[in-house]
């Protein structure tokens, strides 16, 4: 730990005086806004952030190797666009609720360790896979289904050191180049030629070639992971926050599956007095596909994490010979963190009927419904979304509204089991269900057009 230290902060982490951050001890008292407001989805700076990333893109190109300069400028420009487009298709939430506390936790850690806001950007992505992710450039993205899982801001911020640390280890430039000075290696090269040449199992032997590459990169990113999680605490040892619950983070990471998983479908139809055979609503196989699949042992394998255990005890043992006391909420207090937690469900759910997917959205309002089942609306947009599919139904483009490429994760995906009844569905069923739950509910049902 200490060489990565001296290494990588000898110059960065100045340790400054505690005074320096009082602007982040206030409270910041947040009023959520109701469950029917919409948040922000607009970046209104995206002309400035296109520009950086052309200026930042130009830089790193020209500290490369000339051979490969033109495909890395490729890559890393088809990157931005996809960006800059995904930015556009709001995609990303700049709300004035969850945006500005997260913003903050993570402006703390650049203040903590004296690192320059000017070269990071921060985006909150509106979907709800468990994860954080950042780019060459310095951009770090929190998904919002990260946040279900954490229990105070300290949490939140060791996941922002360890996306800083990966920025700041340049492990994403690094595997690029890695890639391309291997692609363009005599070695490879000739491999690739003798393959061609060979009249039987061509294609097979290309498929194994690119399969062994895929494996190694896996290897090298466990790597990165593991450097990330070592650079990210020292840069958490520098904040105001405290190590405690730290390691917890990564119990929450290994148990996540990304979807809610509050109520089982079954246990929502008897609650709201709906029939259904008991195949309709039976657990789907893992033999069954709704649409492509793959050879779940590649994806197993393929995994970029590292075991999620062994993290944790190394996490562990740092903070065991380095302690680090502090607090566990700067920002705002853990009732704040909570409705945020709860502001970013909606907006999860509300990001999947806005990319027109009203299966995903009707399950996760199932769930939510579950968790919070006092609010009202709720009830309405499960109404109205299941009065939306059966306009679809009828019109027979139920299935560009409803994921048709799913594959059940375990026995147990209650996801995957309302795909499977909702597929089963007659027009003439489906109406049946919706006069049930509207004569369950009709006292919170307000009637809207999808």
């Amino acid at each position: 730990m200490k060489n990565i230290q001296s290494r990588y902060f000898s110059s960065l982490m100045r340790k400054e005086n505690l005074n320096y951050y009082n602007f982040y001890l206030f409270i910041f008292f947040i009023t959520i806004a109701p469950a029917t407001v919409c948040g922000q989805y607009e970046y209104k700076n995206v002309d400035s952030y296109k520009s950086f990333l052309q200026k930042n893109t130009v830089q790193n190109t020209l500290q490369l190797d000339k051979k490969i300069q033109k495909q890395y400028s490729n890559i890393i420009d088809e990157k931005n666009n996809e960006l800059i487009e995904r930015l556009k298709s709001k995609d990303f939430l700049f709300d004035t609720v969850a945006y500005p506390y997260l913003n903050s936790i993570f402006n703390h850690v650049l203040l903590s360790n004296s690192l320059d806001k000017n070269r990071f950007h921060f985006f909150i992505d509106r979907t709800f896979d468990v994860n954080a992710y950042s780019f060459e450039d310095g951009t770090v993205v929190c998904n919002l289904g990260l946040l279900g899982g954490m229990e105070n801001e300290s949490q939140l911020a060791m996941v922002f050191c360890h996306e800083i640390g990966h920025y700041l280890l340049m492990h994403s430039n690094k595997s690029i180049i890695s890639q391309l000075n291997k692609y363009n290696s005599h070695e490879f090269l000739t491999q690739i030629k003798q393959i061609k040449k060979q009249e039987y199992n061509t294609k097979k032997q290309l498929e194994d070639l690119l399969l062994t590459d895929v494996f190694d990169r896996s290897r090298h990113s466990r790597g990165q992971e593991k450097a990330a999680d070592s650079l990210g605490m020292i840069l958490f040892s520098y904040t105001n926050y405290g190590a405690k619950t730290v390691p917890a983070i990564f119990d929450y990471l290994n148990s996540a599956e990304g979807l809610l998983n509050a109520i089982t479908i079954q246990s929502f139809l008897g609650k709201e007095k709906i029939t259904i055979d008991d195949f309709s609503v039976a657990a789907p196989s893992k033999r069954m596909h709704f649409g492509t699949t793959e050879k779940k042992e590649i994806i197993d394998s393929l995994k970029t994490h590292p075991d999620c255990d062994k993290r944790k005890l190394q996490m562990q043992s740092f903070f065991g010979l380095n302690p680090k006391p502090g607090v566990d909420f700067i920002t705002g207090s853990k009732q704040d963190l909570e409705k945020i937690k709860k502001y970013a469900l909606f907006e999860e759910a509300k990001y999947s009927k806005d990319k027109g997917n009203l299966g995903l959205y009707l399950y996760q309002l199932i769930q939510i419904d579950a968790m919070f089942p006092a609010d009202k609306y709720t009830k309405s947009w499960i109404y109205n979304t299941l009065t939306s599919l059966y306009t679809h139904h009828k019109a027979h483009t139920f299935h560009e509204v409803v994921n048709a490429v799913y594959i059940p994760k375990n026995d147990k995906d209650q996801y995957a089991t309302l795909l499977k009844l909702l597929d089963n569905l007659s027009l003439e069923k489906l109406d049946e269900i919706i006069n049930a739950y509207y004569a369950n509910n009709n006292s919170f049902i307000t009637i809207t057009k999808n």
